[in-house]
């Protein structure tokens, strides 16, 4: 998982190019992996980085539902944050770009580019795909006309439904899960621990 963290196209401006910036939105979106990884939202505004305050918006709503009417709070961190995304222009040519930036008590201290280089082009990624439509095209050949590949395949299939029908009779009943971790003592310290088993 990841964050997500919204930077304005002018804190971008003295370290990328004018055909590089044409690339970006106004308010440009990028995931991150410095904070915490709950797909939680922050963004740049005034030289100071700030965190959307999810318990009125909701975990599931995203970059794309955050409002002016939002409540976003500041971030009082020394952090450096390192953010990203790939992006495609209109020839269909995919680049990458890395940022990096610094923040004293969650203000704005130093700006670094770390890469922005095309990934690949569009030709590049059509070569790929013709080479695996080959590959596929005889891979499937030999499928199709292979008599011991269509005797173990069908056998494979058969022994894997025996297989998966035997791990469901044999499987450890709640009851003799439970009596175990509380008396090992494993539910004291993790009352959670059957959840995973909830459903057996």
């Amino acid at each position: 998982m990841f964050d997500e963290i919204i930077v304005p196209k002018p804190y971008l401006r003295n370290l990328l190019t004018k055909e590089n910036e044409k690339l970006l939105r106004k308010d440009h979106v990028f995931q991150t992996k410095a904070f915490d990884n709950f797909l939680d939202v922050y963004k740049i505004y005034r030289q100071r980085l700030y965190k959307l305050d999810r318990s009125e918006v909701g975990l599931e709503e995203g970059t794309q539902h955050t409002k002016l009417t939002d409540k976003w709070d500041k971030v009082h961190e020394d952090v450096e944050v390192i953010f990203y995304d790939q992006i495609k222009d209109d020839e269909d040519n995919e680049h990458w770009f890395e940022f990096e930036f610094t923040f004293n008590n969650g203000k704005l201290d130093k700006k670094k580019l770390l890469s922005v280089k095309i990934e690949t082009t569009a030709k590049e990624r059509d070569d790929i795909n013709k080479m695996w439509d080959i590959e596929q095209k005889i891979f499937n050949e030999y499928r199709e006309n292979n008599t011991f590949y269509k005797i173990y395949s069908w056998l494979e299939k058969r022994l894997q439904k025996m297989t998966n029908w035997a791990r469901k009779k044999h499987h450890l009943p709640i009851d003799i899960r439970r009596e175990a971790y509380e008396k090992s003592g494993r539910l004291r310290k993790d009352p959670n621990a059957l959840d995973l088993y909830a459903d057996d």
